[in-house]
Parts: C-alpha cells; sequence; structure tokens
C-alpha cells in the first residue's frame, strides 16, 4: 500500500506530521522539535521507522515563505530544504514545497459542515472564487479558484503585506506608534500573533503607561480576566480583520465565501466579537450590498495544512 508523507513546518520551531494514503483524510499529525536541518532528517526518517518504513508515493511540505529554485528557506527556523537533497533522503521523486495558507485553502472544499461556523453572510455560491485569511504568524491570504470542473486552483498571495487602513481616530493612534517602530506599517503589523502584541503596546504608549512585554496567549488570558487594554488590543486587531475580509471579498470577487482561519482566531475562541466583526465587515458604503451576500465562516478543523497537503495527492 503507497502511502504520502505531509509535513508541515508552520508552528515555530516544530514540525507537524502525518501519512496518508491517496484519495483519503490523513491520520492525525504528530509534532515534533526542528531546531536546525539535522533534526529534520532525524525526526522525518524517525517518524517513518515507527510506523515501519512505509513506501511513499509523494511528500507535501508547507511552510510560511516559497520555494525558490528548488530551495526552501525558512530563516526564522534557521533551516534550509533543497528540493533534491529531500527526495535523496526520503527516496521519492515526487516532492511538493506548499506556502501553507495555500495548503489552508486546499483544505477548504474538504471541510465538513462541523468544521466552520458561519459568522455572517448568506448563502455560499457554487463555482465561485474562495478566500482564505487568517492572522497565523503573519497574515496569510490564498485563493481557490473553480476550474468548471468540479476541482480548484489555489492562487497564493502576499495580502498580508498590504498597507494597514485607518478608519477611526484609536487607529490611527495606533498607526502612528506603528510607523515609528516599522516604517512601513503592513496589516500583520497588527493582525497576527505578532501584531497583536505590537498594537497592546502601542496602546501602552499612546495611554502613556509602562508596558511590560507579553506573549499574544498573555493578552489574551489578561483580556478573559477582563483588562480593558487587552480587549482593545484585540478589539482592533479583529477591526482590521473585518475590514480586509470585506476588501478581499471585493477584490477577489470572493462570493465562494471568505474563510477566517489561524493561529490568532484559535486562541481568541470566544473571545471574538462576532456582532463587532460582521458591523465592520458590512461598512463598505454602496457596496454594502455586495459584501452581506458573500458569507464569513470560522474554520474549526485542526492541521488544516495538513488536510490541504493530503489533496495533492487525490
Amino acid at each position: 500500500m503507497s502511502h504520502v508523507l505531509l509535513c508541515d513546518f508552520t508552528f515555530g520551531s516544530y514540525i507537524k506530521l502525518a501519512l496518508g494514503q491517496p484519495g483519503r483524510r490523513p491520520e492525525p499529525a504528530t509534532l515534533h522539535a526542528c531546531a536546525d536541518r539535522d533534526a529534520f532528517d532525524r525526526e522525518v526518517l524517525g517518524f517513518l521507522k515507527e510506523r515501519g518504513d512505509p513506501k511513499l508515493l509523494g511528500v507535501a511540505i508547507s511552510s510560511r515563505g516559497w520555494e525558490r529554485r528548488g530551495v526552501l528557506q525558512l530563516p526564522d527556523e534557521g533551516i534550509t530544504l533543497i528540493r533534491d537533497e529531500v527526495r535523496d533522503l526520503l527516496g521519492v521523486k515526487r516532492l511538493n514545497l506548499v506556502n501553507n495558507f495555500v495548503a489552508r485553502a486546499m483544505a477548504i472544499p474538504h471541510l465538513k459542515p462541523s468544521e466552520r461556523e458561519q459568522i455572517c453572510g448568506e448563502q455560499a455560491m457554487e463555482e465561485q472564487v474562495i478566500a482564505v485569511l487568517g492572522p497565523h504568524h503573519g497574515l496569510g491570504l490564498a485563493a481557490l479558484a473553480p476550474d468548471g470542473a468540479g476541482h480548484w486552483t489555489a492562487m497564493p498571495c502576499e495580502g498580508g503585506h498590504s498597507d494597514l487602513p485607518i478608519d477611526t481616530e484609536r487607529e490611527w493612534q495606533v498607526w502612528r506608534v506603528l510607523h515609528n517602530r516599522f516604517g512601513h506599517v503592513a496589516r500583520e503589523c497588527a493582525v497576527s500573533l505578532s501584531g497583536l502584541v505590537e498594537v497592546w503596546q502601542a496602546l501602552h504608549v499612546i495611554d502613556q503607561v509602562g508596558a511590560a512585554k507579553a506573549k499574544p496567549e498573555e493578552i489574551v488570558a489578561l483580556a478573559r480576566g477582563g483588562d480593558a487594554r487587552a480587549l482593545e488590543a484585540i478589539s482592533l486587531s479583529m477591526g482590521w480583520l473585518a475590514g480586509m475580509a470585506s476588501d478581499v471579498g471585493l477584490i477577489l470577487g470572493a462570493r465562494g465565501g471568505i474563510y477566517l482561519t489561524g493561529d490568532l482566531m484559535d486562541m481568541l475562541a470566544d473571545l471574538f466579537d462576532r456582532k463587532a466583526f460582521c458591523a465592520r465587515y458590512l461598512h463598505k458604503g454602496r457596496l454594502t450590498g455586495y459584501v452581506s451576500e458573500i458569507p464569513v465562516y470560522r474554520t474549526l478543523a485542526p492541521d488544516l495544512e495538513i488536510m490541504g497537503l493530503a489533496t495533492l495527492f487525490d
């Protein structure tokens, strides 16, 4: 029986590994420490050995960033993967290197009804573009275009690096703090795991209050305890996400739906204010009617990258 090896690099200095079979959902992924290239080789080979060294039909790897001439660099992890070296390591000819949000997008048509919840909008239109957007380690964006024959073509995007727009006085104040820090203020500077921290710290600067360093999960914990500044940081970040969602809906004509996903969405859970999100999402002037028809969903399934990579072998 042929298997495929699926690997996702988007969890800090860790990788997720799973085995799959063509046409089936993969097994649940397991998490492995991966601080460098030697650790990658060791963990992957150990993972396969524990499963009886199955014959591999192919391998698919997702990560932040992009392949360039057969080389995948992950500067945050200090790892470089060279296509031919990985092929030789695993004894395969087929190796797919995929951006992590493209992988997430490929999973969307395979979600069960219980693996998503609708936030706003009407019923999705068939054979229309789908957008996948999410605050993760950056601000990911990808799209799916129907081919008219029941299949999808994934379109990589870099919308998270587009300019952060301003709609309120408070947003302007935060933008100026971020501008002083970064120069160019991209959307992901405020809408991502690290972006939530930046907004939180910017609010301390604006309010002239000393800010201790905090991790995203610590800010979320403070918000759960009722901390006003933590709650405002989340509100600002999610407001910018809502505005981007409707922008993406207009730019792509994404009448097949917009899917919100990513670690920050998972972390927020019930702190996500659906009513506030919908109000900002619908703030589109004379095009409000257009975006109001586009459904917005929140994904609930784990390991979307692994699920999406498996579809490459269907």
